[in-house]
This record gives C-alpha cells, sequence and structure tokens, in this order.
C-alpha cells in the first residue's frame, strides 16, 4: 500500500473518497476541513459513532465536497487507545478497498488519537493501513493479475506535524516487515522451506547487515547434535541462519533467536492429521526474527542512537518421520556437551533452539539474549490467543518485552519459572530429557526450563507464541492465517536499547 503524508490544508472537494472520524459525542473530525458536506451528512443522523461502525454518504450536488465522504466510530472518548485507533483505520481501508476505491485520503485530527502523542499517533494509523490492507496471494491457476496497490493520503490537522510524519514512516517500515513475514509464514511449507528462509535472509544483506548461512556439513563439525537430530527424518537439509547488525560504535550485543520449524510433523511420534496442514506456521518465531531485521534493513533504526550489535539467529528445519529419523528413546549430545534424552520427536523446537541459543552466547557472548518459539500447543490451554507467554532468568529483561509487547499492543503474559521446574527434566539416561516425563502439565513452562540448562548466566528471555501466531478471531488488521505477531515487539524492544 501507498500512504503519504499530505498537507492539512489541501482542497479535498475533488477527492474519490475523504475518511474521517466520528466519536459518540461532538463534531465528527472533517467539519473543520469539510463543512458543508459534513454538516449534511451531520443533519442525517446516520453518522456512524460507535467503535469501528462505517458510514458512507454521497454529499448533494450542491454541497462543495468530495464524490464520497465516510466515518469510522471511535466509540467513547475513555476507551479510544492505540489499538482501537488501530483498529478503526483498518476499518477505513478494508471499506475503501470493498467500494473499489484506489486512492483515497484519510483526516485525522488531535482529538482522533487522544492518550497517545503525535509520534505514535503516525505510527499506529500507518500500522492500521499496511497491516489492514494485507491480503495472502495463494499462486492458482486463473489468478495472474496481481492486486493494485491503494494509495492513502494522510492528512494531520494539528499540531507537532514533524513527530506525526515520523511516526508514519516508522510504522510503514515495521507493517511492511510484519506483512513480509507473514508472506513466508503463510506460504506453503513445501515452498517455504530451510532453504527458501535462508534465500529471504540473504536478500536482506546491505551496508551494517551482514548474512550468513551456515549448511549441515558446518552444523555437524560444530556438533549440533540436537538440532541434526530433528532435522534426519527430512530430505530439506536444515540451516542456521545469522543476521548480523553492526553499526559503528556498537558497544554491547544482543541476541534473537527464532525456532524456524518449516513443517513440523511430530517425527515418529507423529502428530494428529487434524489441522497438521497449520504446522506450516511452526516457523513464525523464525519469520518474527526475519520481519525484524526486514525492518532493520529498511531503516527502522536510521533515527535511532544505536549503541548495540543486533544478531539474529534463525534454526531452519523441518522436522518429519523417516527411516533415518530421530526416535523416542534416542540420546542426542548438543552444541554444548549436554546428552538429551528425546523421549518425544514432537518437541522438537526445544532441540533445534537449544544448539543455536548455545552457539550464540559463545560467539557472541551476548548481554542480553531472547529467544521467540511456537514451542507448545500448552500455552493456548494457559493463556488462549489473546497473549503470548514470557518466562526469563532475568526479571528486568522480562520487564523490556513485557513493555515492548504493550507498545506493540502484543501483549505478554509472564509465567513461572523455578527450580522444581528444571528437576523435572531429569533423565536416567542423559544429562536432560526432552520433555517432562513424569508430570503431567505445565507444559509451557516445561519447555522453558528446557532452554534455560543451555542458558547460563547469560540474561535471559523466552516468549512463547503458539497462541497468537495464527487460529486465534480475526482483527480488522489481522485476518486469516499468520498474525507476523511479535515483529513489531521485538523493533519497540531494540529501539529501546541504549
Amino acid at each position: 500500500m501507498k500512504i503519504r503524508s499530505a498537507p492539512s490544508s489541501k482542497d479535498l472537494s475533488r477527492s474519490e473518497l475523504v475518511v474521517g472520524f466520528a466519536h459518540e459525542k461532538g463534531k465528527p473530525t472533517l467539519a473543520g476541513v469539510l463543512a458543508d458536506a459534513v454538516t449534511h451528512a451531520d443533519r442525517t443522523g446516520d453518522v456512524a459513532r460507535g467503535a469501528r461502525k462505517w458510514s458512507l454518504f454521497h454529499p448533494p450536488l450542491r454541497a462543495r465536497g468530495p464524490q464520497r465522504l465516510a466515518f469510522v466510530g471511535l466509540g467513547k472518548a475513555e476507551e479510544l487507545d492505540s489499538e482501537n485507533l488501530r483498529r478503526a483505520v483498518a476499518v477505513a481501508q478494508l471499506n475503501a478497498e470493498n467500494a473499489g476505491v484506489e486512492d483515497f485520503d484519510l483526516v485525522l485530527g488531535e482529538a482522533d488519537h487522544k492518550g497517545l502523542d503525535a509520534f505514535d499517533a503516525g505510527l499506529v494509523v500507518a500500522e492500521g493501513l499496511e497491516l489492514g490492507a494485507y491480503r495472502y496471494q495463494p499462486p492458482k491457476k486463473d489468478d495472474h493479475k496481481p492486486r493494485k496497490a491503494q494509495d492513502c493520503a494522510v492528512h494531520y490537522v494539528g499540531r507537532h506535524r514533524a513527530d506525526f510524519e515520523a511516526g508514519l514512516r516508522l510504522g510503514r517500515i515495521g507493517a511492511v516487515a510484519t506483512n513480509w513475514a507473514r508472506d513466508l509464514e503463510n506460504m506453503a511449507p513445501n515452498h517455504a522451506d530451510p532453504a527458501r528462509l535462508a534465500r529471504a535472509a540473504k536478500g536482506l544483506a546491505a551496508g551494517s547487515l551482514k548474512v550468513k548461512v551456515m549448511e549441515r556439513a558446518e552444523l555437524e563439525k560444530l556438533g549440533m547434535g540436537a538440532l541434526l537430530g530433528v532435522a534426519r527424518g527430512s530430505s530439506k537439509p536444515p540451516k542456521l541462519i545469522v543476521m548480523d547488525w553492526n553499526p559503528r560504535g556498537a558497544r554491547k550485543t544482543v541476541c534473537i533467536v527464532g525456532k524456524g520449524l518449516t513443517f513440523d510433523s511430530g517425527g515418529i511420534s507423529i502428530k494428529p492429521s487434524a489441522k497438521m496442514d497449520e504446522m506450516r506456521y511452526d516457523m513464525c518465531g523464525g519469520g518474527a526474527v526475519l520481519g525484524l531485521f526486514h525492518a532493520i534493513a529498511h531503516g527502522a533504526l536510521a533515527d535511532a542512537v544505536q549503541k548495540t550489535r543486533i544478531v539474529g539467529v534463525v534454526a531452519a528445519v523441518e522436522n518429519m518421520p523417516d527411516a533415518d529419523a530421530q526416535r523416542p528413546g534416542d540420546v542426542v549430545r548438543a552444541f554444548d556437551g549436554t546428552t538429551i534424552e528425546v523421549l518425544n520427536t514432537d518437541a522438537e523446537g526445544r532441540l533445534v533452539l537449544c544448539d543455536a541459543i548455545a552457539w550464540a552466547i559463545k560467539v557472541y557472548e551476548p548481554q542480553k539474549l531472547v529467544d521467540l518459539a511456537t514451542l507448545t500447543g500448552a500455552v493456548i490451554v494457559a493463556l488462549g490467543h489473546e497473549c503470548a507467554a514470557v518466562l526469563g532468568n532475568d526479571q528486568s529483561l522480562v520487564q523490556e518485552l513485557i513493555d515492548a509487547g504493550k507498545a506493540a499492543d502484543e501483549p505478554l503474559w509472564q509465567l513461572p519459572l523455578w527450580q522444581e521446574h528444571k528437576k523435572q527434566l531429569e533423565s536416567k539416561f542423559a544429562d536432560l530429557a526432552n520433555i517432562n516425563g513424569q508430570h503431567h502439565g505445565g507444559g509451557t513452562i516445561a519447555g522453558a526450563a528446557f532452554l534455560a540448562h543451555f542458558v547460563g548466566k547469560t540474561p535471559w528471555v523466552h516468549l512463547d507464541i503458539a497462541g497468537t501466531a495464527w487460529g486465534g478471531r480475526s482483527k480488522e488488521y489481522a485476518n486469516l492465517g499468520a498474525t507476523g505477531t511479535a515483529v513489531r515487539t521485538l523493533l519497540h524492544w531494540v529501539r529501546s536499547l541504549k
């Protein structure tokens, strides 16, 4: 989608469609811009004022105004926040598209973003437009004509216009990156294999962003037995994708590690056939890391004072049953030397992550490490699809991620991680078991407890995004399929780093 800032003083009388906002009480935003047309619409009594309600008008010929005039309701003033504004803007985009309008004007006033500063308002508007415009384009025989991009001119009626425009630019960068990640996540698993993720990452390399892809032979040489054990059953070679943003003068390093299971059949501990096709989404943790670096590559940190090196690692693997696939009861040796009894081959995400995490810590010695994964179905039982789980060994870092999720309207909820949880992973045949074999329940905590073994004293946070990556209730800006969750959370977090 094309999004541009336009002067608030621009003559809108020739516009094909102008969209403004209406509160439960008071005059609509456009009242000072298109007085005659708005007065006529308001007199009819049909202006939508409830949250995210849409009303469309054709002004009379005698009224000086655009061809069509529309309002999106913002509801009660006390309930207006960033999420409601984002969803309202997405309603405007969706209805403009459904009306066959390719170019439209959106007018926002200060009263429409009470509680948000101008920068955040611009960011949210861009996200609502760009995320709302996303439609995955599947490969179909008779569908060769690409969707024409809409053009939206955003008119800000208020002070701090420069701040609003800066937010608009950043919001679009983050939303485009999120949609790019959604395309990878929605892609059929025979198309989005580990090699495809590696090519996507290589396409981001430029300037201070370097990309390296480690192949099977190098992983074998490094002794990544846990990751390679998962890959044994697949004909698709595993990849360890490393993206390194290293600005001049960087004094600290953070690592962000993503689970990139491009398809997870469960292996020998095979999953039920119902909805197994959704296991294309088991790479959404890796997709979020890739999306973050897409944003970085396109200037998301250009206006930030960056003193931190940011390293992204994606463990891209496919988990399949095969004559050579690892079995329940197998013992593998991880990168750091830990032996692991594989009690369940469907608890594979932690196996690929543990090698990636241990390697990143040894090579980069980060001051902070975050991992993201669609790790457990248990997180959906615990938290549903409304928020992701966060666990870690450093409370200040946990809070940093919670704050970033709040800023992105991608909420995180902290679960406990105690020594008792770690003891439940003891094995008679190895240093560690990959599941809690003697106890039931707390599956999300058990997954994090396993990863904690490989982190040591490095400040670390684990995000289990299995409930938010796909499958939840559709929102105006997050329709069917992958949501692109955590890209914007990560972007808020890295921009906050000093």
